[in-house]
């Protein structure tokens, strides 16, 4: 299922109703990365340009994305930690599993609350659940992004609105954040409004749902089953806030690395296991000829790679059921019963051997220490990661040292 959301969310994103909904989203404000051209031609709609940048890119993504299934268990872990503290490394391009992805989460990380008055002169609050990411590295070629024409200068908005342009020589991670279609509304009176259309007037989850059946029949095969959200960059070298406040892209994108960091714990301290679903081989050579056939690309590489908690590190079944119990599908996970403290990160040297072997007496941290050490498996380590109680976690990824 979740191979053929990648499709259908590709060919969804190259649509003129995509097309539509990114640019009413550049034009209300609702947006946090902006091509432009540099010089631009005479005629051209700078906010149908963008928004046809933003949809060839994220188109391009989707089509090298592998994807990933990630488990309530590791979901709740990543969202009680980062409650407590964002991870400490600096942010590096090596820490993602790919250079290209696409994630879904079995709960939320997170919900964008908003209200809207409608032309009844009621106000409603809107929590849209933060189900999906899909990332790429920033490398600086976005300024020919996806074939266009025209030089590029992308800008990010400021929290008070204004533009500011990123630097061309800026590397990092590009990730975009993916809500449920307005449809898809779990655990939800069918009378409660879920949306406000532009005319002010509200929609509840009947209308939605009703809508976006009648479109999913029309037409089958550009039915996406995820809604563009947000997004945001993550520049190399940088460094998360201490804690990041809930409801934000920062907060999710902090959520976002901690899994990574989650699934790439090895050796003694791992805590996650992840087993693969692909595509049996005569089905995928099946939709690759039809998709030749339709002019289309193929999308991915046909394998999901599921994660989710080993079992030494799982918390009882009765502690998740009460926190699956007290999720209603719409805001941040639950994660209380199974983490009653949340999970933190300690400033602790993984590598205590070489303060004796290097006479270090300042007891230096050495994950690090590449002009002493030779280097065997490259790739960014965090601090370890504790509960109190006892038990311990490590988010470390693979060993410099």
């Amino acid at each position: 299922m979740l191979l053929d959301w990648q499709r259908r969310q590709e060919l969804f994103t190259r649509t003129n109703m995509n097309h539509a909904m990114l640019r009413t989203s550049l034009n209300n404000g609702s947006w946090n990365l902006r091509p432009e051209p540099i010089v631009p031609p005479t005629g051209l709609d700078p906010v149908d340009f963008a928004a046809l940048v933003l949809m060839r890119t994220e188109a391009e993504r989707l089509l090298s994305a592998r994807t990933y299934s990630i488990g309530a268990n590791t979901t709740g872990l990543a969202v009680a930690t980062t409650a407590g503290s964002s991870p400490k490394e600096k942010i590096s391009v090596q820490r993602p599993p790919s250079p290209c992805g696409l994630m879904v989460f079995a709960d939320p990380i997170g919900s964008d609350a908003e209200i809207y008055g409608a032309t009844d002169g009621t106000f409603v609050e809107i929590h849209t659940p933060i189900v999906a990411v899909s990332w790429s590295l920033w490398d600086g070629t976005q300024s020919e992004a996806a074939g266009a024409t025209y030089p590029l200068i992308w800008f990010r908005q400021n929290p008070d609105g204004n533009p500011v342009p990123l630097p061309p020589e800026l590397r990092g991670i590009w990730m975009t954040f993916y809500a449920p279609r307005t449809a898809d509304q779990v655990g939800l009176d069918p009378e409660q409004t879920v949306a406000v259309g532009p005319d002010g007037s509200p929609i509840t989850a009947r209308q939605a749902a009703a809508v976006d059946r009648a479109f999913q029949q029309r037409t089958p095969e550009l039915w996406g089953p995820l809604g563009w959200h947000n997004e945001i960059v993550l520049p190399e070298g940088g460094t998360f806030s201490e804690t990041t406040r809930s409801g934000t892209v920062q907060r999710w994108a902090a959520t976002v690395y901690t899994v990574w960091q989650i699934m790439q714990q090895t050796g003694r301290q791992q805590l996650v296991e992840t087993r693969t679903a692909a595509v049996p081989p005569k089905a995928r050579k099946k939709a690759e000829a039809k998709a030749r056939q339709l002019g289309q690309p193929p999308v991915g590489d046909g394998v999901v790679r599921v994660v989710d908690l080993a079992a030494p590190a799982q918390p009882s079944k009765q502690a998740a059921a009460n926190d699956a119990a007290a999720s209603d599908g719409r805001r941040t996970v639950e994660w209380s019963c199974r983490w009653p403290v949340p999970p933190y990160r300690r400033s602790t040297c993984l590598n205590p051997h070489l303060h004796r072997k290097l006479g270090d007496d300042a007891l230096r941290h050495h994950e690090h220490r590449d002009d002493v050490v030779p280097l065997t498996i490259k790739g960014p380590k965090d601090k370890p990661l504790r509960m109190r109680g006892g038990t311990t976690f490590t988010f470390d990824g693979p060993r410099e040292s």
